[in-house]
């Protein structure tokens, strides 16, 4: 009699890891359009950061243009406690799922001290255009 349980679970625990590991990442085949569009997207974010943050009177407010720095403004603009250190832990796998979860409530923080609606983060859930929609609403509207 053949123990289907047994065989899924010991083609699972052998050749699952065999068959997820066949991936390869030699050639990503990156065009020039997605560098460009990832340039813009970049400077949009940070432009409408720098923005929010000014209007928020963050000292330092052009550290939305500097990778490590804006995740730091961000915790300094959201009033969350020791910035450098949840900034430190952000880059740490794992434990930045936590750092991701303080980003989210430093942005609720930040949603509320402009006195718009948290729940314009939702707008992050569209892709694409949903972060330019919110930071146009916090930082211009």
């Amino acid at each position: 009699m053949l123990n289907l349980v047994g065989l899924w679970t010991s083609f699972g625990t052998i050749a699952l890891p065999a068959l997820l590991a066949q991936a390869t990442y030699a050639d990503p085949e990156i065009s020039t359009t997605q560098i460009v569009l990832s340039i813009i997207a970049y400077i949009v974010g940070a432009f409408f950061c720098q923005k929010i943050y000014e209007k928020l009177g963050v000292e330092n407010a052009w550290f939305a243009w500097i990778p490590i720095l804006n995740i730091y403004v961000n915790f300094v603009a959201g009033d969350e406690e020791n910035p450098v250190l949840w900034t430190i832990l952000a880059l740490v796998p794992c434990i930045n799922i936590i750092a991701i979860v303080k980003l989210i409530i430093a942005w609720v923080k930040i949603c509320n001290k402009l006195e718009k609606s948290p729940w314009l983060i939702l707008l992050w859930l569209i892709p694409l255009i949903g972060f330019a929609i919110f930071g146009y609403l916090l930082a211009f509207a």
